[in-house]
């Protein structure tokens, strides 16, 4: 009786001949590998066994390998063509509703422990969004916009907290800067993203833009719009490498 001689990193078959027809002595999964020229790995059960306990290649992720290094929920991101992103927590239903007694809850957003009237109800029933309102919001609009938190905050980073036209920071306690993007793009509620320009303040946005675009293109004779149309910072971040 032999046995499949495949070998490789972290890759050794223990299938026999009695089980196993050989050839050259390969198990039939390992001879398809290396008919296909590929690297000798393991098979089935075997590598799923190995991946027990092997922690998601994302970083700060703790949920274990499903398949090509990532966790089931990262790997459906890939698959699906979408930026890795961190995935929600979950938290079991006695914790959560032991913090409901408490009055305090924490948010799966920001991580903070807030009270129970700074989250909108999910349902009737009493249960509340698992996001704080602030969390909840944002999340929104990014959704609209078509962004990952990770670009938005590098392109905040990238204009200094700043409106991208007239350089105004939001006051504590106002609304944060507007997402910019191209109505000629995307006209309706939501965007596609790549047609995102940059952040502005809600008079720029409101007045000075929409205004502006409305009027012929021979009477657009502003510089500072002209330079920003022209070459937004949200199309300056992308063209950057990764």
């Amino acid at each position: 009786m032999d046995t499949c001689s495949a070998s490789g990193d972290g890759c050794a078959c223990d299938r026999t001949s009695d089980r196993y027809p050989l050839t050259r002595k390969l198990c039939p999964a390992h001879y398809a590998q290396s008919r296909r020229g590929k690297p000798l790995t393991l098979i089935g059960a075997r590598a799923s066994k190995r991946r027990e306990h092997s922690p998601c290649s994302f970083g700060g992720c703790e949920r274990t390998v499903s398949a090509k290094g990532l966790c089931r929920a990262h790997c459906g991101q890939k698959s699906a063509g979408r930026p890795l992103t961190p995935v929600r927590r979950k938290r079991g239903s006695q914790d959560y509703q032991a913090m409901l007694r408490s009055g305090v809850v924490e948010c799966l957003g920001c991580g903070e422990s807030k009270p129970v009237s700074a989250y909108s109800p999910l349902n009737r029933a009493g249960g509340l969004r698992p996001y704080c309102k602030l969390c909840n919001s944002e999340r929104v609009r990014l959704a609209q916009y078509n962004l990952t938190k990770d670009f938005l905050d590098r392109l905040l980073g990238r204009q200094e907290g700043r409106c991208a036209i007239c350089g105004t920071v939001p006051s504590a306690g106002h609304r944060p800067l507007h997402i910019d993007h191209d109505h000629g793009c995307c006209a309706g509620a939501r965007c596609c993203g790549a047609c995102v320009r940059g952040l502005v303040c809600s008079n720029c946005n409101a007045y000075g833009l929409a205004w502006y675009e409305a009027l012929p293109t021979e009477l657009r004779t502003f510089d500072l719009l002209n330079d920003y149309l022209a070459d937004p910072p949200a199309q300056r971040l992308r063209r950057e490498p990764a």
